[in-house]
């Protein structure tokens, strides 16, 4: 505790003790399996309602990535049109899986984590974690090198002397002075905002959702009015109509794999909803809208700027750069000021609802009497920070492709995840047995592994597996056959892997049949949009008690 002129700083508790065990936890309650922050959220955590989930959805799509996402299909042939309805499929999808992974947070206040422990055991969870973990980290830090791009462009505005700072790095450090500078400042803005609980990032999300919808509508206003109207890039090649079909299926897939990695993380927050409704209606509407909405904007924007410069720019930050560089005038610095300020909170939420955040709810599971939800957070930042992220960006090559194939290996986790908890348990869990590391629970399989979800994961990669090899210049073919598997994986992977898992656990059931619920005892009961849920599934007015609502615990009561 710290005092300074009669008032009491507090230092954290995750600086004061290398346990995260908090006063009045028992055995029960933290253990190697079990933190505060990997049980159901309990009633008082439950604050997250549509208008959050809404600002949540805006951070996540109303950004760079999904600006750009007309760049690499115009480049593949289609034109402006195609792409545009192409993406609104690939995001309507990923919306519907966020909707199907959410529903084990909305209806047992659970994240991602257990998702995996349920489906893949209690060590095997450890796998899909790091792996997502593992893309997090890169791109966190990519998302962050943007945010320092963002606070260099505000800095450069008010500046002349920053905006003509001389460079005194050397070229192969692939940044620039004012650049690292930049990212410096969005370290020491970023990095506190940790300690904070996700609880409370309902509050940050509605002025991030503001400052990204005036940024985006505003860039995209100010292209077409100063090009005299609107104009459309066409596509870049000719090609025949089943290479057009093709292309179309491949803008799909490439759509619903870059947005998968956070729907299939979904449940790290709708676990946090303060009714059963709040999230669903964001995800399957919100989610295709702004995705699509922000790609158009995106094609008409660009597309007015090649017209004025010709020079195709679709990362907006870089147009920024590029503006004030070609006309560093009053006019010019005004507006690129606040276009820069309105992107770095637009790169700070992104970070938050995509990267740290749920990175760090993830990362608790795997060590929970060391790391907690702030910790974990804490862990995804600095890795991110300490890679060099701007050499991904600078000086891309092989390893980025790898990165952007993610995809591939991400969709049959999603598809695994769902079909365990819609189809083959019927959304009913265990939720004690989530916590108990040995044979008797119905979760740990064979040594903590569930065989089957791994053959299934295995077995839907391995289609698009030569065609990844053929991507990254590891194998030289003359067959185009592999290299289009690849291109359309994700489907191969989420349908393949859904349906190998789904046909096996029919053939060999996974033990626990038959299934059935059984809550943690934290819960309390379940409002949905201000009235209880009734085991009957009818809304009733009056307070009912769970299904099976648990008193006396495996795990821990809180």
């Amino acid at each position: 505790m710290v005092s300074f002129r009669g008032h009491r700083a507090r230092i954290p508790r995750t600086f004061t003790s290398w346990e995260v065990k908090e006063d009045g936890q028992d055995e029960k309650s933290f253990n190697r399996w079990t933190n505060r922050d990997i049980i159901p959220a309990p009633p008082e955590e439950r604050n997250y309602t549509a208008k959050g989930y809404f600002g949540f959805w805006i951070a996540a799509a109303v950004n760079s990535s999904a600006w750009s996402l007309g760049s690499s299909n115009l480049a593949n042939g289609l034109t402006a049109g195609e792409a545009i309805g192409m993406v609104l499929v690939g995001s309507f999808i990923a919306g519907l899986i966020a909707f199907i992974c959410g529903e084990p947070g909305v209806q047992y206040h659970l994240g991602f984590p257990m998702m995996s422990r349920a489906s893949f055991g209690m060590y095997g969870s450890y796998f899909v974690v790091m792996l997502k973990c593992f893309v997090n980290f890169i791109y966190f830090g990519i998302q962050a090198y943007w945010g320092g791009l963002a606070v260099k462009v505000m800095l450069s505005s008010i500046f002349p002397s920053f905006q003509h700072m001389a460079n005194t790095l050397p070229e192969s450090a692939d940044i620039t002075t004012n650049q690292l500078v930049g990212f410096i400042i969005y370290i020491i803005v970023f990095t506190p905002l940790m300690l904070v609980h996700p609880t409370k990032y309902h509050k940050l999300l509605y002025w991030a959702f503001g400052a990204s919808v005036a940024t985006m509508g505003g860039l995209f206003i100010w292209a077409v009015a100063a090009n005299g109207g609107a104009s459309v890039l066409g596509p870049k090649k000719s090609i025949s109509a089943a290479t057009r079909s093709f292309r179309m299926l491949q803008a799909v897939s490439s759509v619903a794999g870059a947005w998968t990695g956070s729907s299939i993380r979904q449940a790290d927050w709708t676990r946090y909803a303060k009714t059963k409704r709040a999230p669903a209606i964001n995800q399957l509407v919100t989610v295709p809208l702004t995705i699509t909405i922000t790609a158009m904007l995106g094609v008409f924007a660009t597309s007015a700027v090649y017209n004025m410069y010709g020079k195709e720019i679709w990362q907006p930050i870089q147009l920024l750069e590029f503006l004030l560089t070609d006309n560093y005038n009053a006019a010019t610095r005004a507006g690129c000021f606040f276009a820069g300020l309105g992107f770095f909170w637009s790169q700070i939420s992104v970070n938050l609802v995509q990267n740290s955040v749920a990175a760090g709810m993830d990362l608790a599971s795997i060590a929970p009497r060391w790391i907690d939800v702030k910790r974990g957070s804490l862990i995804m930042c600095f890795v991110g920070y300490l890679i060099n992220p701007w050499r991904f960006v600078n000086a891309p090559g092989t390893f980025i492709t790898v990165l952007n194939s993610f995809g591939m290996f991400i969709s049959p986790l999603a598809a695994i995840n769902a079909v365990d908890f819609w189809l083959v348990r019927r959304r009913k869990w265990k939720v004690p047995d989530l916590y108990v590391g040995n044979s008797s629970s119905i979760y740990w399989f064979n040594w903590g592994l569930h065989w089957r979800a791994f053959l299934a994961w295995t077995l839907g990669i391995w289609p698009s597996f030569p065609g990844f090899i053929v991507a990254i210049g590891g194998w030289k073919t003359t067959n185009g056959s592999w290299l289009k598997l690849f291109q359309a994986a994700w489907f191969i992977g989420f349908l393949g892997g859904g349906l190998v898992y789904y046909a096996v656990c029919l053939i060999t059931p996974p033990v626990g049949r038959p299934y059935f619920k059984e809550y943690f005892g934290n819960e309390h009961h379940e409002v949905i949009d201000g009235f209880p849920e009734s085991n009957s599934g009818v809304d009733t007015p009056q307070d009912v008690e769970k299904e099976t609502a648990v008193t006396s615990l495996k795990g821990a009561h809180v």
